[in-house]
């Protein structure tokens, strides 16, 4: 009897256990959130000197950049499309051995105003993203021109964003879900990435 009642207690504590959001990646998610801050600090600096120099020292744009870019996009949409199919859909997602993404999936801060899913608002960024980025790799005219300019505008809001969603996961939702981290990431090395082009769409020919 005392050992039937060991074993329920020790399902009671291994249930309560499994119940709590995990700590693991918590140093990964600051790391990324200071990683993040930096990058829109050095974003900021750079337009700043371009702007006093007259775009005249704008930064050499290398012919790789665009597809890297592409792929990145196309990256960061897959992973927004599977954070909207998890809430969507209120499925477990797939976390693997870092952090707890059921936990972040499922609390308040999963919604915007309570309404709309993160996943989807991410989802449609990288869509516009891309969207633009067609447009000023394929298109012609003026809006062409300046398309690489709203690409790192969008980025930027999206970076902005993401710092904001980055921090409540470790510091308010006391969870990670490495899906959100691996967004992060990727929208902010498409910023990064978008930065010489958006600099020289300014040079005047």
């Amino acid at each position: 009897m005392k050992r039937q009642a060991f074993g329920w207690a020790g399902l009671v504590v291994i249930a309560s256990l499994a119940a709590q959001p995990q700590s693991n990646g918590f140093a990964l998610a600051i790391a990324i959130l200071i990683g993040m801050a930096a990058a829109l600090v050095w974003a900021g600096i750079t337009w700043l000197r371009a702007w006093q120099s007259d775009f005249a020292n704008s930064p050499w744009q290398p012919a790789w950049l665009d597809a890297l870019m592409l792929v990145l996009t196309i990256i960061g949409l897959a992973v927004a499309g599977y954070l909207t199919y998890v809430e969507t859909q209120a499925v477990a997602a797939v976390c693997g051995p870092v952090g707890d993404c059921n936990a972040v999936q499922t609390s308040s801060y999963s919604k915007l105003f309570g309404l709309i899913p993160v996943g989807l608002i991410g989802m449609a960024g990288y869509v516009a993203i891309l969207a633009v980025w067609l447009w000023g790799r394929f298109g012609s005219g003026r809006l062409a021109d300046y398309a690489p300019l709203a690409v790192h505008g969008m980025t930027i809001v999206a970076v902005a964003f993401s710092l904001y969603l980055t921090f409540l996961e470790p510091f308010v939702i006391k969870a990670v879900c490495i899906w959100c981290l691996t967004s992060a990431v990727v929208i902010t090395l498409v910023m990064l990435l978008s930065l010489p082009a958006a600099l020289a769409s300014f040079v005047v020919d």
